[in-house]
């Protein structure tokens, strides 16, 4: 990777992460139908940062429309805003977020920002005219009230007042704004806060910073030993100055008002030794740099398990060799868990951007709805949320569109007028359930019948359908339709292709719904697709590998007269009151088995997301830790076993092994 394309990585990154907070920002401006000071303050400042960076890119056409709202959001900030303002201001500013998005996708695709802004630029522009022209800017100043500037207190008894000076390394980039981070993490510790420069975003506050650094004022009650800690967790600083000056220099402070040229008059307190190499407790990496750790660490454990398991080694019997075994599995397995944690982020970002799907479609169909968010705080591998985003989008597009009804239809049946989509996620074993559910129609269970036998998707009587497999047609392909014959029509657009998008992440959907209700979409995703915990069984002479999390209990049957058969011909035993089917494993896949007889073989109970179930196999051979390699589609497609087959994995011994899909056996 160039130089370039690595500061490119790093202004997509830092922009894309800008413009989802000032999404945020404006959906909270929204509910409240207002801004306040401190979110005028807030999106002026991620505005011009978004400027900065894109003027330092050349990008000019983004560059234009950001500077033109930050001129907006600019003069709100000087003047009061009035209540009526905030859906223009929104809707213009949600329009700009999205132009720009579009640019920076052009971006990524290796190609150039060269759409034409100019026409919501020009937007921009004409409302910022229709504010500074009228007479509202004279009547606002005049109730504006007073401002009272900038002091430091009175010498109270137990306030302190710190200098400090921070200086960043050379390569950080946008060293104003990172100045002005550091001032907001410490607003809450503190009275008041003053800097030199005084105005940290001024036109040439950036070059002075990035120059010479920036001096802090701290009048404070704290002590200074967290205050000097709260400093140095900010990022890239190079060197930071730091002490406590006595209260005879508060009162020449206050005189001089000079607050970039303060010096000590008496003794200083020095809070901690000056640091010139403040060492850094985070630092962003590049994700391939990630994937191909993961990848090594794969192969390390395949390594492990090919030397430690291999026949002739084991054949010696060494006792230091088993020693030195368990040391280097146990070293492994920790680095396991550090790779994988280090990839592991909160899908609070991902259920976030449904808010605004929400907004809009609320606003382009005319109804009302809130979006409840639950455990955003569940953490999925990074390449797994990358692919989430998309299937999410569309299952909410679908309830905002097919499912909740207008605010007039919900009060005549007795509904709240604004509709709730809960976005809810949940760990579950090995597993994250991410459910999406609405509380308007739910799905109209005889419709989507009538419309799956008319294309030929029901292969069985109608009659001995149940209801999860009637609603299950949603996922069909060919099923949708853009008729908009019926109040369910439209119900499952491109549901399909969700269904496909979950499954490539090795999960797994379910629905559920009660007319009239609502209705709910139930995804079980892997927390990573790279390494997992088996069990390894045989059936004639191959090895399979089942999820140990999905494993019960394993057993031979202690009375074979618990087994029997349903009219159909499907073996079933009972358990300690319950009955669970039996699936035979070389039926599956048409292989000769060693064991036929239930009492020389062993059933393992399997709990599915969707039912329990038994699997007969000729023996356990033992745990394995598993390498998840991606099977091609096109094997799987030839074998007819694209939903039985997770993945696959190599042995100790070299050989493949298939990694088995418990979810989709039996279906």
């Amino acid at each position: 990777m160039s130089a370039n394309d690595s500061i490119l990585d790093v202004y997509l990154y830092e922009n894309g992460q800008l413009l989802d907070n000032l999404e945020s920002l404006l959906l909270t401006c929204e509910k409240n139908s207002s801004f306040t000071a401190d979110q005028i303050g807030d999106i002026f400042r991620i505005l011009h940062t978004i400027k900065g960076s894109s003027a330092m890119m050349n990008f000019d056409n983004i560059t234009e429309l950001s500077h033109a709202l930050e001129d907006l959001f600019g003069f709100l900030r000087e003047h009061q805003a009035r209540k009526r303002d905030y859906r223009k201001i929104s809707d213009l500013v949600f329009s700009s977020v999205d132009a720009i998005k579009s640019e920076f996708a052009k971006i990524q695709t290796s190609g150039l920002p060269d759409g034409d802004l100019s026409h919501i630029t020009g937007k921009v522009h004409d409302f910022y005219k229709i504010l500074t022209s009228s007479d509202r800017v004279q009547k606002e100043e005049e109730t504006a009230g007073d401002k009272t500037p900038f002091a430091f207190a009175s010498d109270e008894p137990g306030m302190h007042l710190y200098k400090a000076h921070v200086k960043f390394h050379k390569d950080s980039k946008m060293e104003n704004i990172r100045a002005l981070g550091v001032v907001k993490s410490l607003e809450s510790l503190c009275r008041s806060i003053q800097t030199v420069p005084a105005d940290l975003l001024g036109e040439h506050s950036d070059d002075e910073i990035t120059a010479n650094g920036f001096d802090l004022f701290i009048e404070s009650d704290q002590p200074a030993s967290v205050i000097h800690s709260k400093i140095k967790e900010a990022f890239f600083i190079s060197e930071l100055h730091f002490e406590e000056i006595e209260k005879t220099e508060k009162a020449e402070k206050r005189a001089s008002g000079k607050s970039a040229e303060a010096k000590a008059a008496g003794s200083a307190v020095q809070a901690s030794d000056s640091s010139h190499n403040i060492k850094q407790n985070y630092m962003s990496v590049n994700l391939s740099k990630l994937d191909a750790l993961m990848d090594i660490v794969g192969e390390i454990v395949i390594t492990e398990s090919t030397v430690t398991k291999n026949p002739e080694v084991l054949k010696l019997n060494l006792d230091s060799f088993e020693k030195a075994s368990r040391q280097l599995r146990k070293l492994t397995d920790e680095l396991q868990d550090i790779v994988m944690a280090i990839r592991m982020i909160p899908v609070s970002a991902t259920f976030h951007k449904m808010e605004r799907i929400v907004r809009d479609m609320a606003n382009k169909f005319g109804k009302q709805a809130e979006l409840i968010i639950i455990g955003e705080d569940t953490e999925l591998d990074k390449n797994v949320i990358d692919n989430l985003s998309d299937p999410l989008m569309h299952i909410i597009r679908n309830s905002m569109d097919h499912g909740l009804e207008t605010p007039e239809e919900r009060e005549k049946l007795g509904k709240n007028p604004t509709g709730r989509i809960t976005l809810e996620a949940h760990n579950s074993g090995s597993d994250v359930l991410i459910s999406v559910s609405d509380d308007g129609r739910g799905l109209n269970r005889e419709a989507i019948l009538d419309k799956g036998v008319k294309k030929g998707l029901v292969k069985k009587n109608p009659a001995d359908m149940s209801d999860k497999e009637i609603y299950s047609l949603i996922f069909a392909p060919g099923f949708s339709t853009k008729e908009q014959v019926t109040e369910f029509s439209g119900r499952g657009v491109g549901m399909d292709v969700v269904q496909q998008n979950i499954h490539k992440l090795g999960g797994s959907l379910e629905v559920e719904s009660k007319p009239g209700q609502g209705m709910t979409v139930q995804i079980r995703i892997p927390l990573t697709l790279a390494i997992i915990e088996g069990m390894q069984v045989s059936v004639g002479n191959s090895i399979f590998i089942l999820p140990l999390l999905s494993i019960k209990e394993a057993f031979k049957p202690k009375n074979i007269h618990d087994i029997a058969k349903d009219p159909d011909g499907n073996e079933m035993i009972t358990m300690r009151g319950s009955c669970y089917p039996i699936l035979r494993l070389h039926k599956v896949f048409n292989i000769e088995p060693k064991a036929t007889s239930f009492e020389d073989g062993i059933l393992v109970l399997l709990e599915t997301q969707t039912m329990t179930y038994c699997l007969f196999v000729d023996e356990l051979i033992g745990e394995q830790q598993t390498v998840v390699k991606p099977l091609p589609i096109y094997i799987a497609n030839i074998l007819g076993l694209s939903k039985s087959i997770a993945g696959c994995t190599i042995l100790g011994d070299g050989s493949v092994s298939l990694i088995l899909d418990v979810n989709g056996l039996m279906s």
